[in-house]
């Protein structure tokens, strides 16, 4: 999966949890795609500016809900989720704005709030489906939920929600990392080198052997005649042929008769 997994959890009430689920979600996809505020967000930076920002790039929101969650309060004894700065009102409220998945995670068998006790911009939690997670069944209930994920990820292009912009370096990244994707560009890898060995082989078998240079049979060398007392000789035809005088000596030959 392409897009962050945003977990959103309330310290008080489910901190171990939550921190356990990050390291199941870390495993599964890679830190950088599973943003939880307790070492993400640096220091001296406007806490909720980050969090509106790394929830517009998350592509599904997970809020963990424990036993307390909803009846949290502060130190003047007031519910949290009615502070507009309450930072988990914050997370979930800007996902369901901007129409990203949010999954209710509910531990040890908390429920998801009625609308009724949820302020105007949260109610729409009260609808959204989720599941349970327990102490008990924890590695089994985290394999669902990664499957759900993933599920959601093949069905949804990459659970991308208000993250579908999101194709640059950590889109590819992600792709790289997830282990099915790395098992089929091995095999595509395997597949082009095999196919190269068999296109050289068929090409080497199929080509013609290269042929020599021809040998020239040598020229035969024009016979060289010689003329014997001032005659001219001739053997086979003249073309080509060198016709040498000797020198010859009065006594070499007979005398003519006159």
């Amino acid at each position: 999966m392409a897009a962050k997994v945003f977990i959103s959890y309330r310290r008080d009430d489910s901190a171990g949890y939550a921190g356990r689920l990050m390291d199941r979600l870390d495993r599964e996809f890679g830190r950088d795609l599973v943003f939880m505020d307790v070492d993400a967000i640096p220091l001296g930076t406007n806490f909720s500016k980050v969090l509106h920002e790394e929830v517009a790039k998350c592509g599904v929101l997970l809020a963990v809900i424990g036993p307390n969650w909803a009846d949290a309060r502060d130190e003047h004894g007031n519910r949290r989720l009615d502070n507009p700065n309450d930072f988990v009102r914050i997370e979930i409220a800007a996902a369901l704005q901007r129409n990203i998945p949010v999954i209710p995670i509910l531990l040890e068998g908390a429920r998801i709030p009625k609308a009724t006790e949820l302020p105007e911009d949260l109610k729409e939690l009260a609808l959204r489906n989720g599941m349970e997670i327990r102490h008990a069944s924890f590695q089994d209930d985290m394999n669902r939920l990664v499957r759900g994920l993933k599920g959601q990820a093949d069905q949804g292009g990459a659970v991308d929600g208000g993250a579908q912009s999101q194709r640059g370096p950590s889109g590819l990244w992600g792709f790289l990392r997830d282990k099915r994707n790395q098992q089929v560009l091995s095999w595509l890898g395997g597949g082009l080198v095999v196919a190269a060995t068999g296109l050289w082989a068929a090409f080497v078998y199929f080509s013609p052997a290269p042929k020599s240079p021809e040998t020239k049979s040598p020229e035969p060398t024009p016979p060289s005649v010689q003329a014997d007392c001032g005659g001219v000789a001739i053997v086979g035809p003249v073309t080509g042929a060198t016709i040498t005088g000797g020198t010859i000596t009065a006594s070499d030959c007979a005398p003519k008769s006159r």
